[in-house]
């Protein structure tokens, strides 16, 4: 009976993980999602939960949302998929990276207009009027800081249970270096290939061949179709 109840104790443990929250614009906070939260993730990745509330347009921040409730397992996926965003990527190229199944995504997208306000109102609650702020608990934001900084605030959740990534960070160049090897989601097709499909499906403007013309009121470019 003894062992039985230490072995659903360790289960609890392992499966359970602090959950804090994001508040942020993909677009505009870019420095933060391509360069500070992905260092923080390689960090406590495997010790927290993260709630995302994007207060941007709810035109791109209702897609992102559902993904990354897609991807709430796995932190790591998610700041992946955040930095691909933030770094200007077509997001088509970003939603095929993340493994996320099409269908369901479509069908969140379709029926969680709602993501947008309840950010919204979320965000209106902690009377800051900056992004990005993480949110530890009802009464700890953190936000405005240095990359470090916010690694050490959310370390205080931990208590005297330090985990490593707490002890002794990553650097964060270091970091940056390792993002280049990206973590694979599938490996039943190549997001590549499919990014350059969906390109070469857009119509691409008919070239053009330039006239520069001299007048008394200086030179000037006659655009040719």
């Amino acid at each position: 009976m003894f062992l039985i109840l230490m072995s659903i104790l360790a289960q609890v443990h392992l499966n359970w993980s602090y959950v804090i929250s994001v508040y942020g614009d993909v677009h505009h906070d870019n420095k933060f999602f391509t360069r500070t939260f992905p260092w923080i993730i390689d960090n406590i990745g495997g010790e927290i939960t993260v709630d995302f509330y994007l207060v941007g347009s709810g035109r791109y921040g209702v897609p992102q949302m559902c993904v990354l409730e897609m991807l709430r397992m796995n932190t790591f996926l998610q700041a992946q998929y955040l930095k691909c965003e933030a770094e200007g990527n077509l997001s088509e190229f970003c939603l095929c990276e993340s493994g996320v199944d099409r269908e369901k995504f479509k069908k969140c997208v379709a029926n969680k207009g709602s993501l947008a306000g309840q950010a919204a109102a979320k965000f209106s609650q902690l009377g800051i009027e900056v992004t990005p702020i993480i949110e530890l608990g009802s009464k700890s934001t953190v936000f405005g800081v240095e990359d470090e900084w916010y690694l050490k605030k959310i370390c205080t959740v931990f208590g005297d249970s330090l985990p490593r990534g707490c002890v002794k960070p990553f650097a964060c160049n270091q970091t940056m270096t390792v993002q280049a090897s990206r973590a694979v989601a599938h490996f039943d097709s190549c997001c590549q290939n499919e990014w350059s499909q969906c390109y070469a499906e857009i119509p691409q403007p008919e070239p053009t061949t330039t006239t520069t013309l001299m007048s008394d009121y200086g030179d000037y470019t006659l655009l040719v179709n």
